[in-house]
């Protein structure tokens, strides 16, 4: 089960690299093509819509080919040749084409991944989707790296053949990789113990708490996917830095996000996962308050990196605690949460933007400290409550 478990983690840093290809070379890209932002605007649009199209899309695949691996093979086949045939810089109108499809094959990994990790390691659902988050993170740092490099030596178009080759490498090592679901049913549970699932008394209690649990998935993935498009922003307009200190701004969110996931599969054995989710999500509401007080630079900093903290669990627990909650019901549950996630990574940024327009950076700033307390809200008075009631559990 180690060959499965690396080739999944390799998988998930493949999906890091290929979801920030685009952006790590769209001005070049948008400069060989003569087109502007607003168009490179429009195909981040077209991504994410690519995106929550390749769930459902992965969820018929599976039906139809039987095995999660012949699948998984598929979508890196396709997000490779996506990779190389951007790298061969076809016509624009191609470029947004194969685009669509580089997010459908990542989606499709995201999902189907997943999904397998909370079937085969039961007791340790947590523990590897903090392990996974930790690889997705990694690659969606390096891919910058590696496009700076090769940007500086005039050679930018060959980040996607960095992409291309390590697609046709996970595809040769699904095709042949073998695992069996039966393997890990006596393993040791790491996760931190908690409450057994609440019995449902209706199909309608079920459905309230799976929408729930989509909703929350929605929302974080909203205040992740704001910060990441808007934090240089509020940097140069709110702080007052120079360019070069606010694009770094996001490399230290994502170095902290990272760090984060890792510790998330310690702390995840000490408490549970109702308990990580309360304090990370009141952590990150206290630090966006913050954020929207301070106008001092250094602050600014600290803060960022707190926030990289307290957020960097949060979608991977938030999915694990949701499939503990409905036993039986992993392929949905986990369809659904990665459909949402891209929907809230699309639909948040567009509304915080025009708050910017309209309203300013603060207002901004306070709209997303809403959405984190909406979060805390439901998970409160909205879950937790149901599993009192429930099952008669207090969650602490």
């Amino acid at each position: 089960m180690r060959t499965f478990a690396f080739a999944s983690y390799s998988l998930y840093f493949l999906a890091g690299l290929v979801i920030t290809t685009i952006g790590s070379v769209m001005p070049q890209l948008l400069a060989h093509y003569e087109q502007s932002y607003t168009v490179g605007g429009q195909m981040v649009f077209v991504s994410a819509v690519g995106f929550i199209m390749g769930v459902p899309i992965s969820a018929w695949l599976m039906k139809v080919l039987k095995k999660e691996k012949y699948v998984l093979a598929l979508s890196a086949i396709v997000i490779a040749i996506a990779q190389f045939s951007v790298w061969s810089l076809p016509p624009f109108g191609w470029v947004v084409a194969l685009n669509f499809l580089n997010s459908v094959g990542t989606a499709a990994i995201e999902c189907v991944v997943a999904t397998l990790m909370m079937e085969v390691f039961v007791g340790r659902r947590a523990v590897v989707m903090s392990y996974l988050e930790v690889s997705f993170g990694i690659g969606a740092l390096c891919m910058p790296l590696i496009a700076s490099v090769l940007i500086a030596n005039q050679a930018w178009r060959y980040s996607f053949l960095v992409t291309g080759c390590l697609g046709i490498i996970m595809a040769v090592i699904w095709g042949f990789i073998s695992f069996t679901k039966e393997e890990t049913e006596g393993a040791k549970s790491l996760d931190a113990d908690i409450a057994p699932p609440p019995m449902f008394k209706t199909k309608q209690m079920k459905r309230y708490i799976l929408f729930a649990f989509v909703f929350l998935i929605f929302i974080y993935s909203g205040i992740e996917g704001s910060l990441n498009h808007f934090m240089s922003s509020i940097f140069l307009n709110h702080l007052e830095v120079i360019p070069y200190y606010a694009s770094l701004s996001i490399s230290l969110f994502w170095i902290a996000m990272v760090i984060g996931r890792a510790a998330t599969g310690w702390i995840i054995r000490k408490v549970n996962y109702a308990s990580y989710l309360r304090w990370s999500m009141f952590g990150t509401l206290v630090v966006i308050v913050l954020f929207a007080l301070s106008r001092d630079a250094v602050v600014g900093f600290i803060l960022v990196i707190l926030m990289g903290f307290t957020m960097s669990g949060v979608y991977s627990i938030t999915m694990v605690y949701a499939n503990h909650t409905l036993p039986g019901m992993t392929r949905l549950v986990t369809s659904l949460i990665t459909a949402f996630a891209g929907f809230g990574a699309a639909v948040f940024p567009a509304l915080i933007g025009y708050s910017m327009d309209h309203s300013g950076i603060v207002s901004a700033l306070w709209y997303m400290a809403g959405f984190a307390a909406i979060y805390l809200i439901i998970l409160l008075l909205g879950i937790g409550r149901f599993y009192r009631n429930q099952s008669n559990v207090t969650i602490n």
